[in-house]
Protein backbone atom coordinates (compact mmCIF):
# COMPACT_ATOMS: atom_id res chain seq x y z
CA UNK A 1 0.00 0.00 0.00
CA UNK A 2 2.55 2.58 1.00
CA UNK A 3 4.56 1.73 -2.47
CA UNK A 4 1.38 2.39 -4.48
CA UNK A 5 0.88 5.62 -2.37
CA UNK A 6 4.14 6.67 -2.99
CA UNK A 7 4.02 6.08 -7.11
CA UNK A 8 0.92 7.81 -6.85
CA UNK A 9 1.93 10.99 -5.32
CA UNK A 10 5.47 10.84 -7.85
CA UNK A 11 2.56 11.09 -10.50
CA UNK A 12 0.87 14.14 -8.80
CA UNK A 13 4.15 15.54 -8.73
CA UNK A 14 5.69 15.08 -11.95
CA UNK A 15 2.45 16.49 -13.56
CA UNK A 16 2.13 19.70 -11.80
CA UNK A 17 3.68 22.92 -13.57
CA UNK A 18 4.69 25.65 -11.05
CA UNK A 19 1.83 27.91 -9.52
CA UNK A 20 0.24 24.37 -9.12
CA UNK A 21 -0.94 24.38 -13.54
CA UNK A 22 -1.39 20.66 -14.61
CA UNK A 23 0.93 19.84 -18.07
CA UNK A 24 -2.45 19.78 -19.87
CA UNK A 25 -3.06 23.39 -19.10
CA UNK A 26 0.32 24.44 -19.81
CA UNK A 27 -0.69 26.57 -22.87
CA UNK A 28 -2.71 28.75 -21.23
CA UNK A 29 0.26 30.43 -20.03
CA UNK A 30 0.68 31.74 -24.13
CA UNK A 31 -1.22 33.34 -26.64
CA UNK A 32 -1.62 33.50 -30.22
CA UNK A 33 -1.18 36.29 -32.86
CA UNK A 34 -3.23 36.20 -36.22
CA UNK A 35 -4.03 38.34 -39.08
CA UNK A 36 -4.53 38.85 -42.61
CA UNK A 37 -1.86 39.90 -45.56
CA UNK A 38 -3.16 41.41 -48.85
CA UNK A 39 -2.14 43.50 -51.87
CA UNK A 40 -2.96 46.79 -51.46
CA UNK A 41 -3.63 47.41 -55.37
CA UNK A 42 -6.38 45.00 -55.17
CA UNK A 43 -7.05 43.52 -51.89
CA UNK A 44 -5.63 39.81 -53.37
CA UNK A 45 -4.32 37.83 -50.54
CA UNK A 46 -0.47 37.39 -50.45
CA UNK A 47 0.54 33.54 -50.03
CA UNK A 48 3.96 32.57 -48.64
CA UNK A 49 4.60 36.53 -46.83
CA UNK A 50 6.72 36.22 -44.17
CA UNK A 51 5.25 37.81 -40.70
CA UNK A 52 7.82 38.47 -37.55
CA UNK A 53 7.05 39.31 -34.63
CA UNK A 54 9.22 40.65 -31.70
CA UNK A 55 8.24 40.89 -27.94
CA UNK A 56 9.17 44.21 -27.00
CA UNK A 57 10.75 43.72 -23.68
CA UNK A 58 12.65 40.73 -24.76
CA UNK A 59 13.28 41.30 -28.14
CA UNK A 60 12.50 37.24 -28.84
CA UNK A 61 11.26 37.09 -32.46
CA UNK A 62 8.71 34.26 -33.65
CA UNK A 63 8.15 33.81 -37.28
CA UNK A 64 5.70 32.79 -40.04
CA UNK A 65 4.31 32.67 -42.80
CA UNK A 66 0.94 33.00 -44.49
CA UNK A 67 -1.01 30.60 -46.39
CA UNK A 68 -2.64 30.65 -49.61
CA UNK A 69 -5.77 32.90 -48.06
CA UNK A 70 -3.09 35.23 -46.92
CA UNK A 71 -3.82 34.85 -43.39
CA UNK A 72 -1.17 33.55 -40.23
CA UNK A 73 -1.36 32.95 -37.02
CA UNK A 74 1.79 32.73 -34.88
CA UNK A 75 0.85 30.53 -31.47
CA UNK A 76 2.94 29.99 -28.28
CA UNK A 77 3.71 33.20 -27.78
CA UNK A 78 4.18 34.36 -23.99
CA UNK A 79 1.98 37.12 -22.96
CA UNK A 80 2.96 40.68 -23.75
CA UNK A 81 3.51 43.35 -26.38
CA UNK A 82 4.51 43.03 -29.68
CA UNK A 83 6.63 44.33 -32.65
CA UNK A 84 4.79 43.02 -36.10
CA UNK A 85 6.61 43.41 -39.26
CA UNK A 86 5.61 41.67 -42.57
CA UNK A 87 7.79 41.29 -45.71
CA UNK A 88 7.32 39.27 -48.92
CA UNK A 89 8.99 38.95 -52.29
CA UNK A 90 9.17 41.88 -54.62
CA UNK A 91 6.91 43.72 -52.09
CA UNK A 92 7.80 46.66 -49.49
CA UNK A 93 8.03 45.50 -46.34
CA UNK A 94 6.09 47.39 -43.47
CA UNK A 95 6.08 47.70 -39.77
CA UNK A 96 3.28 48.18 -37.12
CA UNK A 97 3.54 51.22 -35.13
CA UNK A 98 1.32 50.17 -32.45
CA UNK A 99 2.49 47.27 -30.56
CA UNK A 100 -0.08 44.37 -30.70
CA UNK A 101 -0.64 42.78 -27.05
CA UNK A 102 -0.91 39.24 -26.58
CA UNK A 103 -3.13 37.54 -23.68
CA UNK A 104 -2.73 34.33 -22.10
CA UNK A 105 -5.15 31.88 -23.68
CA UNK A 106 -6.32 34.04 -26.56
CA UNK A 107 -5.39 34.52 -29.64
CA UNK A 108 -5.59 38.47 -30.74
CA UNK A 109 -6.65 39.12 -34.50
CA UNK A 110 -5.30 42.30 -36.77
CA UNK A 111 -8.61 43.89 -37.04
CA UNK A 112 -7.71 45.37 -40.83
CA UNK A 113 -5.54 43.40 -42.86
CA UNK A 114 -1.82 44.20 -43.96
CA UNK A 115 -1.05 45.60 -47.09
CA UNK A 116 2.08 45.20 -48.56
CA UNK A 117 2.66 47.70 -51.70
CA UNK A 118 4.62 46.48 -54.82
CA UNK A 119 8.38 47.05 -54.33
CA UNK A 120 9.47 50.37 -55.88
CA UNK A 121 10.86 50.18 -59.05
CA UNK A 122 12.03 53.43 -59.95
CA UNK A 123 14.81 56.30 -58.39
CA UNK A 124 14.58 59.03 -57.14
CA UNK A 125 16.57 62.36 -57.27
CA UNK A 126 15.24 64.87 -54.97
CA UNK A 127 17.23 68.51 -54.02
CA UNK A 128 16.56 72.11 -53.15
CA UNK A 129 18.05 75.19 -55.23
CA UNK A 130 19.99 78.37 -52.85
CA UNK A 131 21.07 81.33 -53.64
CA UNK A 132 24.88 83.47 -52.56
CA UNK A 133 23.03 83.89 -49.21
CA UNK A 134 21.50 80.36 -48.55
CA UNK A 135 18.13 81.42 -48.87
CA UNK A 136 16.00 78.92 -51.03
CA UNK A 137 15.08 79.43 -54.56
CA UNK A 138 11.48 78.96 -56.23
CA UNK A 139 10.98 79.01 -59.49
CA UNK A 140 14.19 77.54 -60.75
CA UNK A 141 13.91 75.24 -64.14
CA UNK A 142 15.85 72.55 -63.55
CA UNK A 143 16.73 70.00 -66.13
CA UNK A 144 17.83 66.63 -66.18
CA UNK A 145 20.06 63.99 -68.56
CA UNK A 146 20.74 60.64 -68.57
CA UNK A 147 24.51 60.80 -69.22
CA UNK A 148 24.51 56.46 -69.21
CA UNK A 149 22.58 53.47 -67.69
CA UNK A 150 23.07 49.52 -67.04
CA UNK A 151 20.06 49.13 -68.69
CA UNK A 152 20.10 49.59 -72.76
CA UNK A 153 16.67 50.47 -72.96
CA UNK A 154 17.32 53.62 -71.39
CA UNK A 155 19.15 56.06 -73.73
CA UNK A 156 21.25 58.86 -73.30
CA UNK A 157 19.66 62.46 -73.37
CA UNK A 158 17.17 64.94 -71.68
CA UNK A 159 14.93 63.22 -69.48
CA UNK A 160 13.03 65.81 -67.55
CA UNK A 161 12.26 69.08 -66.77
CA UNK A 162 10.81 70.51 -63.71
CA UNK A 163 10.98 73.66 -61.41
CA UNK A 164 11.47 74.45 -58.09
CA UNK A 165 8.56 74.76 -55.75
CA UNK A 166 7.60 77.77 -53.06
CA UNK A 167 10.45 76.21 -50.84
CA UNK A 168 13.17 75.99 -53.49
CA UNK A 169 12.38 71.93 -53.81
CA UNK A 170 12.42 69.70 -57.12
CA UNK A 171 12.30 65.68 -57.79
CA UNK A 172 12.63 63.23 -60.34
CA UNK A 173 11.64 59.88 -60.72
CA UNK A 174 13.41 57.74 -62.81
CA UNK A 175 13.30 53.91 -64.16
CA UNK A 176 14.81 51.59 -61.37
CA UNK A 177 18.42 50.78 -63.03
CA UNK A 178 22.15 51.69 -62.37
CA UNK A 179 22.45 55.28 -64.28
CA UNK A 180 24.57 58.32 -64.45
CA UNK A 181 22.50 61.56 -64.44
CA UNK A 182 23.25 65.37 -65.15
CA UNK A 183 21.34 67.93 -64.03
CA UNK A 184 21.41 71.70 -64.39
CA UNK A 185 19.81 74.34 -62.76
CA UNK A 186 19.12 78.25 -64.10
CA UNK A 187 17.50 80.80 -63.40
CA UNK A 188 17.66 84.55 -64.59
CA UNK A 189 20.34 87.02 -63.16
CA UNK A 190 21.69 83.86 -62.21
CA UNK A 191 24.75 81.82 -63.57
CA UNK A 192 23.63 78.27 -64.31
CA UNK A 193 25.07 74.96 -62.10
CA UNK A 194 25.51 71.62 -63.45
CA UNK A 195 25.89 68.62 -61.10
CA UNK A 196 26.36 65.08 -62.26
CA UNK A 197 24.99 61.84 -59.73
CA UNK A 198 25.49 58.21 -59.84
CA UNK A 199 22.26 56.00 -58.96
CA UNK A 200 21.82 52.99 -58.39
CA UNK A 201 18.83 50.83 -58.77
CA UNK A 202 16.27 52.17 -56.73
CA UNK A 203 18.15 54.22 -54.18
CA UNK A 204 16.78 57.95 -53.77
CA UNK A 205 19.35 60.53 -53.75
CA UNK A 206 19.70 63.92 -52.84
CA UNK A 207 21.30 66.85 -53.80
CA UNK A 208 21.44 70.97 -53.90
CA UNK A 209 22.65 73.60 -56.28
CA UNK A 210 23.29 77.17 -55.02
CA UNK A 211 23.13 79.86 -57.98
CA UNK A 212 25.86 83.18 -58.11
CA UNK A 213 24.84 86.39 -59.38
CA UNK A 214 25.67 86.34 -63.19
CA UNK A 215 28.30 89.15 -63.20
CA UNK A 216 27.81 92.69 -64.59
CA UNK A 217 29.47 93.87 -67.72
CA UNK A 218 31.33 96.13 -65.60
CA UNK A 219 32.27 93.72 -63.54
CA UNK A 220 33.47 91.39 -65.50
CA UNK A 221 37.19 91.02 -66.15
CA UNK A 222 38.38 92.64 -70.00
Amino acid sequence: MKTRLFALWLWSSASLMPGGLSLAQAPAWQGALGGRVVARENNQPIAGAKVTVTRAVTKNTYTGETNAKGEFQLGDLPPGNYVVEVEAEGRTGIRLNILQTVEAGKTTWLKTPLKLEVERTYSVIRGAVFNEHGLTMPGVTVLAERVSASDPSLKPGRVGTTVTNRAGEFAFRFPGADAVYRLTAQAKGYQPQTKELDVQKREARNMAFQLEPELSRKGRVQ
